[in-house]
């Protein structure tokens, strides 16, 4: 059956209705449907692109959103670490300015000079230096999070030098606590000091005799306490002195209690400062009951005195 040129150019559509009434039957150009699937077409993509653009426009302002809260927030950190890093650098200018004092308290002769130099030339001490210096990290023009990384490594290499010098105090400290303990600081005993360190009449031959040591007077069987950590030299009867203790505390120090009446201690026993090692007599040459207290430093004899009521900063400035 051939068909005409006409019927070709259309499409026809067919309508049957469920209920098998009469169908409908319609027609429409092969050109026009075309053009209507290709606008449908073209409908489609331009709702789908306005749909995903939407939604990209939205999802890139909520991060947007998301990310200026914490540049927010991490430039508030970034503050609050400026600030605390300008107060850090107060305390170690603080921590500075104190070394220089636990320096000058231990006796340290080099920080001695220097502070007398210093105050000559009219220069700046350490802890206005660091601060000076601090300021030029401060003053430099860089952006927030760059200046506090400097500010940071600056403070880093401060502390570090600090912290060294700290540790070299410590050490010395130490030391000088080790050297405190066996040096002569308190007094054996407590009573009215009754003859002096150096020449004196002597009490019995009246003859002008140098006095070795100090003489205490006191009660038969007050305590007799060591002056120094030490270890016993000898314990017990030597002639004029009586009973006797001799004590080695090191650093050269020997102290030496004469003329007690009972011995409480025994030859290499240790002894600490403080500790109770005889009583008070009146053996050997003696007028009445007292302590004769020596000191010898390098087995020379030295004035007593100086040592009955010592602590360690007096020591290192003034003994030591």
């Amino acid at each position: 059956m051939l068909q005409s040129k006409d019927s070709t150019q259309y499409f026809s559509f067919v309508i049957i209705p469920p209920s098998g009434s009469k169908s409908y039957t319609f027609r429409i150009n092969k050109t026009i449907f075309k053009s209507i699937l290709s606008i449908f077409a073209l409908f489609i993509i331009v709702i789908s692109g306005l749909f995903y653009i939407g939604y990209d426009n939205n999802h890139t302002k909520s991060e947007f959103k998301k990310l200026k809260i914490e540049t927010q927030e991490q430039n508030e950190k970034i503050k609050k670490l400026d600030s605390t890093l300008d107060d850090l650098q107060n305390h170690l200018q603080n921590i500075i300015e104190r070394e220089e004092e636990l320096r000058l308290l231990l006796g340290d002769t080099s920080t001695k000079k220097k502070r007398k130099r210093r105050s000559k030339r009219r220069s700046k001490k350490p802890a206005k230096v660091f601060a000076t210096n601090y300021k030029k990290v401060k003053a430099q023009k860089l952006d927030q999070d760059e200046l506090v990384k400097a500010k940071l490594d600056f403070l880093k290499k401060e502390i570090l030098k600090t912290k060294t010098n700290y540790t070299l105090i410590l050490d010395k400290a130490h030391q000088y606590k080790a050297r405190f303990a066996s040096t002569p600081s308190i007094r054996p005993l407590y009573g009215r000091i009754l003859s002096k360190y150096g020449w004196r009449k002597h009490p019995i031959s009246k003859r002008r005799k140098f006095h070795k040591g100090i003489d205490i007077a006191s009660w038969i069987g007050a305590p007799i306490q060591t002056g120094a950590d030490g270890i016993i030299e000898y314990a017990g009867w030597s002639g004029t002195f009586g009973y006797v203790v001799v004590i080695d505390h090191n650093f050269g120090y020997r102290t030496i209690y004469a003329h007690c009446s009972q011995l409480l201690v025994k030859r290499k026993q240790l002894v600490k400062k403080g500790q109770i090692i005889a009583q008070v007599g009146t053996t050997g040459l003696s007028t009445g009951p007292h302590l004769h207290y020596e000191i010898r430093k390098w087995r020379q004899s030295i004035n007593p005195l100086p040592y009955l009521n010592l602590d360690m900063f007096t020591a290192s400035s003034r003994i030591w």
